[in-house]
């Protein structure tokens, strides 16, 4: 059986942290710039936290330069109000199915597993840390990386490459993800696309991007392993 390098998206994909990291967002934008990200309809599905900020402060008029260099600060303050909510928040899950994959990928000497998230890095580790999951994921990329998640997949197959000396192909790398962004970047790399319907978008928006697997949930083990190696 063939190897495979298995990067999981986080948000509406392993976890629910309710609303957690768009009020921390919410919060650095009303305090630096008087914004109601509400009052600006983007959606924030799919997208790193860079490419949010930037988003909604340019439809808020304010000019690229200043964006660019006031999204460093931000984020920092984002970190320190994401953590007080990961904290206080009541309604956070861990999406069915999740940790029996997790469970059931660590016995096979031929899975491997990393991160593909939006989450710029220590906001992704903060988020897994409240059901200690971050033990499976030794790498990942993040949208500290990169604020196209187009790049993502080619930075955690580097990572990977290095991390564990072995060379990830790109049919060899499964993407699992919530949004179309995630079934996107897969294809964008030439990586399999396993999709599942667990956040805010449809599964008719995701069948329109033909991601080579779409489910319900994640919570099939079986079927989920056997798409991983197919």
């Amino acid at each position: 059986m063939q190897k495979r390098l298995v990067l999981f998206d986080i948000d509406e994909t392993m976890i629910t942290s309710d609303g957690a990291g768009r009020r921390a967002i919410s919060r650095v934008l009303k305090d630096r710039y008087d914004i109601d990200p509400a009052s600006i309809k983007l959606s924030m599905s799919g997208k790193t936290d860079p490419q949010i900020l930037t988003e909604i402060m340019t439809e808020a008029g304010i000019e690229k330069k200043e964006i660019e260099s006031a999204i460093p600060l931000m984020i920092e303050e984002y970190l320190v109000h994401l953590e007080t909510e990961i904290r206080e928040t009541k309604h956070y899950i861990v999406h069915d199915g999740v940790e029996e994959v997790l469970a059931a990928l660590a016995t096979m000497e031929n899975a491997f597993l990393g991160l593909l998230t939006g989450n710029v890095e220590r906001g992704a580790r903060m988020k897994l840390e409240r059901f200690k999951l971050n033990h499976h994921f030794p790498l990942g990329a993040y949208g500290s990386d990169s604020a196209s998640r187009l790049d993502l997949p080619h930075v955690a197959k580097l990572r990977a490459d290095e991390h564990f000396n072995l060379t990830f192909e790109p049919r060899e790398i499964v993407v699992i993800g919530d949004s179309i962004f995630d079934v996107l970047c897969a294809k964008h790399y030439g990586a399999v696309s396993l999709a599942v319907n667990s956040g805010r978008t449809t599964r008719e928006e995701l069948e329109a991007q033909n991601p080579d697997h779409l489910f319900s949930t994640l919570a099939d083990t079986k079927s989920v392993i056997n798409a991983i190696f197919n």
